[in-house]
């Protein structure tokens, strides 16, 4: 996708603060409000896919966090691994699930949870045996506390894909090696 100046800059600032105002936009932009409105519009209707909030887990409550790497039973695979991922998606203490391409292992799951005891509930309780681990085994979990979350926050990833947007990364990429070739 290409960008030009503005929109890069428009969305780079809707990135640190979506609440900003068109008029602030159009401030730092030295831009009218109107052209700041159809960036935003253009920008909402191809990137942009929502605005959220970024809340503190552990003042919500949410203190222990656990993540595993995990595959299909056959139970699983017989069921159909679209209709397992909904089952996932649906659980309240899973933030996020992401399938792996090839292995032995399909899927990474991130779970949160108020404590270790919600976590032991989670993972021993029958009901969730019936509704989820029937369904996929987890093969390796590892757990940590809110305090041992250390980023949270892809901002810095988009600001510097959205500097690079239209550019030709690749060609650079080969410039790279061919000058490291060189150098050697």
């Amino acid at each position: 996708m290409k960008l030009n100046k503005n929109e890069k800059k428009t969305l780079k600032l809707l990135l640190n603060n979506s609440r900003i105002a068109d008029s602030e936009i159009a401030a730092k932009l030295n831009i009218s409000s109107q052209a700041v409105g159809k960036i935003r519009k253009k920008l909402e209707m191809s990137i942009i896919e929502s605005y959220s909030l970024n809340l503190n887990y552990s003042k919500l409550g949410i203190q222990t966090f656990a993540m595993a790497v995990a595959k299909l039973t056959r139970e699983g695979l017989a069921k159909g691994e679209l209709e397992i991922e909904q089952k996932l998606l649906k659980n309240p203490h899973i933030i996020n699930v992401y399938r792996i391409p090839a292995g032995s292992s399909t899927h990474i799951i991130f779970y949160g949870f108020q404590d270790m005891t919600s976590l032991d509930n989670f993972f021993h309780s029958p009901r969730v045996k019936q509704e989820l681990h029937n369904y996929i085994e987890t093969q390796d979990l590892y757990t940590f506390s809110h305090n041992s979350l250390i980023k949270n926050n892809p901002v810095q990833l988009f600001n510097e894909v959205i500097d690079n947007l239209g550019d030709d990364t690749s060609k650079r990429t080969f410039n790279e090696i061919e000058k490291y070739k060189k150098e050697q």
